[in-house]
């Protein structure tokens, strides 16, 4: 009986995921944004960084509160912001109005909901929280290969604002429902947390990891929100084919979190670390040698960015639990989140203000270099504590 409703708790996770999923998916909205309200690059990453930044402060601030007799509330809140926002995107004309719709009421209710899932796995799956806590974040990755084909369609036959319209619906309809489903009463399943370590010593590798976090999102922000058009705009590719490759993109962020969870459980921080910054080095050279000359080469490249933001959503919660164990995770890991909201600010400024005054790409793969060099000295420099 217990594992039925472990199960159940699993699956509604990820059907949330795949919904709560679609703000990767922001790139097919993006140039409609633009042509709307005649703005450049830089403005239509606003809505984007500003609900990506309230989603990593909602994490942080949640987490404070998160409790098993609190996580159905928890769920219900973020649901009813997450489709207000859609809503209210449909229907407004403003773009600050959007900015709020969008960035503030959509990203505040992914991060309420979002840590609840990661934290059950962290309680209920202890010998195996990194493998659970992937399979539950695949939904969240895979969300674009259903929501952006379905966006574009949805654009193409209805707009930009019945779009919106429709996925708000969506959120009431299938989400609502399951914000029931949570286990309320489980406190004989969470394991008694083992002594805690010295504080003091955590504190400088938590620094650096958090440096190296901000920088993986910073990269892989930046290349997920302008994917669609570098394909299009850029390299001019067919809009079918850039379509079907966000789908792609979105397989592969999805599978990198189940992947890199089992790489944490069973060869830990530092080793998936190395695989993760020498792939995104990979793709950053395989961008500059292409420069939009062959599809391809374009899907690998942008691939491999959304796959090591999936790894490292994956990376961080594992690391953290290794950190401090279960009883303190919520509060460091809403803490540790934050680098997300810092990553999406500076990948959305930094990108678009290349991309406005360079207008090329090979500027964002050089910088893309010289992050993974930086990152790769505080990686060498971390030392983590051993499991507890």
């Amino acid at each position: 009986m217990k594992k039925q409703r472990h199960n159940v708790m699993l699956i509604s996770s990820i059907v949330m995921m795949l919904l709560m999923g679609t703000v990767y998916s922001y790139s097919v909205f993006r140039l409609h944004i633009e042509h709307r309200y005649n703005i450049g690059t830089l403005l239509s990453g606003v809505p984007y960084m500003t609900s990506l930044f309230f989603y990593a402060c909602s994490m942080m601030i949640s987490g404070r509160f998160l409790k098993p007799n609190q996580l159905r509330r928890m769920v219900l809140m973020g649901t009813i912001l997450i489709a207000g926002g859609w809503l209210l995107s449909s229907i407004e004309s403003s773009f600050i109005i959007f900015i709020i719709s969008y960035g503030v009421l959509l990203g505040t209710g992914v991060g309420m909901v979002y840590g609840v899932p990661i934290y059950m796995a962290q309680k209920l799956y202890p010998t195996r929280s990194g493998t659970m806590a992937g399979i539950i974040l695949l939904g969240f990755g895979m969300s674009p290969l259903i929501t952006a084909p379905l966006a574009n369609y949805l654009i193409t036959q209805t707009g930009l604002n019945v779009t919106f319209l429709i996925f708000g619906l969506m959120t009431l309809i299938i989400q609502l429902p399951l914000s029931y489903v949570f286990i309320l009463k489980e406190y004989q399943d969470f394991k008694h947390e083992p002594i805690e370590k010295d504080e003091h010593l955590k504190l400088k590798p938590f620094k650096r990891i958090y440096a190296m976090f901000v920088i993986a999102t910073t990269i892989g922000l930046m290349m997920i929100g302008l994917s669609y058009q570098i394909g299009v705009v850029y390299y001019a590719f067919d809009v079918t084919e850039v379509t079907l490759s966000l789908s792609f993109f979105a397989l592969l962020n999805g599978i990198a979190r189940p992947v890199f969870g089992k790489i944490m459980d069973k060869k830990g921080f530092h080793y998936a670390v190395k695989i993760s910054l020498g792939l995104m080095a990979i793709a950053a050279l395989l961008g500059l040698i292409n420069q939009g000359e062959h599809l391809v080469l374009y899907m690998i490249s942008l691939g491999l960015f959304w796959f090591n933001l999936g790894a490292w959503l994956a990376i961080v919660p594992a690391t953290i639990k290794e950190f401090y164990g279960v009883k303190h995770y919520s509060k460091k890991y809403g803490v540790m989140f934050t680098a997300y909201g810092v990553g999406s600010i500076l990948g959305t400024l930094i990108s678009g203000s290349i991309m406005d005054v360079l207008k090329w790409t090979t500027y964002l793969y050089i910088l893309t270099l010289i992050l993974i060099v930086i990152s790769y000295v505080i990686a060498w420099k971390t030392t983590i504590v051993q499991r507890m």
